[in-house]
């Protein structure tokens, strides 16, 4: 049974009680449950009513949970049952599905080179991008080029490491010499390349490189990492709780703006 909350009119369906409260400019009660129609005399005795009953009008796509609000569903289904409605689709982890809600499937191309204009979804990709000479317009930027205008912006190093008579990282190039007979040999961590340019890749990466930045969370975490992207991944992940996803892009942002120091408040 449907009740009217203008002239308490009882009707045998909701479609009669709307057709109605339409023709009549009527409205429902004023505290009626979101489910079952029941009316109550306050806010609080309605509410009450639908957390003992889960009567909230928004319910959960993977169980039969209810909520007050569209936010609050969502969170639920994210947190507990790794699903992302808008997507249909389920995660093995939270991990796996903070990664999908972070992608640019549903964050966008926000973050923008400086030079190229070109866009990245991720503080990452957009680090990533700089470090490893990709940019067409400064294609002679590299990972210790990042790092200095990393540590201008950073001058309580927050992120960057205090390298006290940092000169730049060593250069190091294989030879045909590196062949042992089966493949080519990194010398540092022996592992083996088909190709001496595929070793000489490996070398110019920051694998073997010294560790320019930490994790801001030096107390409880105080992971250190060689390259900026490698930071702003461990950041953007959460995992060890420091900060947000969204602050690490508007950190990122400050980094390659003009006159703004290092901050992820």
């Amino acid at each position: 049974m449907a009740t009217c909350g203008t002239c308490w009119r009882v009707f045998a369906s909701i479609r009669a009680r709307e057709q109605h409260m339409d023709a009549l400019d009527h409205s429902i009660p004023e505290h009626e449950c979101d489910r079952c129609l029941k009316y109550f005399s306050s806010r609080s005795a309605v509410v009450n009513h639908m957390n003992a009953k889960n009567h909230w009008y928004w319910e959960c796509a993977c169980c039969d949970e209810t909520w007050p609000t569209e936010t609050q569903r969502k969170e639920h289904e994210i947190e507990y049952h790794y699903f992302c409605a808008e997507c249909d689709r389920q995660f093995g982890d939270y991990n796996s599905i903070k990664m999908h809600l972070n992608s640019r499937i549903h964050r966008g191309l926000n973050m923008q080179c400086p030079f190229c204009k070109k866009h990245y979804a991720t503080a990452t990709g957009l680090s990533h991008h700089l470090e490893t000479g990709s940019c067409p317009t400064v294609p002679f930027l590299n990972r210790d080029d990042v790092y200095k205008i990393v540590r201008m912006k950073d001058p309580s190093n927050l992120i960057s490491k205090k390298l006290l008579g940092w000169n730049g990282s060593p250069k190091y190039e294989a030879t045909s010499e590196a062949w042992n007979g089966q493949a080519y040999e990194c010398y540092f961590c022996h592992r083996q390349f088909n190709k001496l340019v595929s070793l000489n890749q490996h070398l110019s990466s920051p694998t073997h490189q010294q560790n320019l930045y930490h994790c801001p969370q030096r107390r409880d975490c105080g992971r250190e990492f060689s390259s900026l992207a490698a930071l702003m991944n461990h950041l953007e992940s959460e995992s060890c709780g420091y900060t947000k996803f969204e602050d690490v892009q508007r950190s990122a942002k400050n980094i390659i703006s003009s006159g703004r120091h290092m901050s992820f408040d």
